[in-house]
């Protein structure tokens, strides 16, 4: 398989619990997600990725409900729950993002897979798109040189073993499009801030089926700037610093 989406999802999250499948409009996010990803031309799968614990058996449900794949890997070692779960399924470029990200565009999940091949690269990411609208694009044997070259299972933040260990071809792929290049416009959910943002844009611009797309939120947002004030003062979280076997490389 050429390609597919691998959503890595959990319900553990303690700033806003069981965020992933909190309702949105009267439907759990993460199926607004999913709505929104088949919308992509290029994957052939869409694969949940969350873990082997019971308190994630949900999101097994959600998976199956909504005619999509779901792998149960490692709870905390994300980069190796994702590369077992291409390795299941034989892709070889998978399309990642998070299940907290309701809004990542499949037009650019496509766009970047093309760039991707394109460049030949190991390792591809979106510059430009607002936070929560990106995705990741790797090859899966890039993936398990990772998974040997790592020396932690904590992982959650696994970009730098990519971008910062000087191991792997990578670049970015450049958004010129000014409908929708936003890079400060924070469209993730960490926090009830985040969801609160999100609760304003669906009452906006969702009619209860179509997905909406990625330019109409942008122009919500541009001619709105009090939804866009209504999680502004949030920051995005550090990430735990990457480690590598026999290095004293952190990033």
């Amino acid at each position: 398989m050429k390609a597919a989406i691998l959503i890595t999802a959990r319900l553990k999250s303690s700033r806003l619990p069981m965020k992933v499948i909190k309702p949105l409009s009267g439907v759990p996010m993460i199926i607004h997600m999913l709505d929104r990803l088949k919308l992509a031309k290029i994957p052939e799968k869409i694969v949940i990725c969350t873990s082997t614990l019971e308190q994630d058996d949900p999101l097994e449900q959600v998976a199956r409900e909504q005619g999509v794949d779901c792998y149960r890997g490692d709870p905390d070692d994300v980069i190796l729950r994702l590369t077992n779960a291409a390795k299941i399924h034989n892709v070889e470029t998978v399309i990642n993002c998070t299940a907290d990200n309701p809004f990542v565009d499949p037009v650019y999940i496509d766009k970047l897979y093309q760039h991707h091949i394109k460049q030949d690269n190991d390792f591809s990411k979106v510059h430009g798109l607002p936070w929560g609208v990106f995705s990741y694009a790797m090859s899966r044997k890039a993936m398990e040189k990772v998974c040997r070259i790592k020396d932690k299972d904590d992982t959650e933040v696994w970009h730098g073993y990519f971008m910062d260990t000087g191991e792997f071809k990578w670049d970015a792929l450049k958004v010129t499009d000014s409908t929708v290049s936003w890079g400060d416009l924070r469209l993730t959910v960490d926090y009830p801030e985040d969801f609160a943002l999100m609760e304003r844009i669906f009452d906006e611009l969702w009619d209860g089926s179509r997905v909406f797309s990625l330019r109409e939120i942008i122009s919500l947002c541009r001619n709105n700037p009090e939804i866009v004030a209504i999680n502004e003062h949030v920051l995005q979280k550090i990430g735990v610093p990457i480690r590598l076997k026999n290095s004293n490389l952190d990033g």
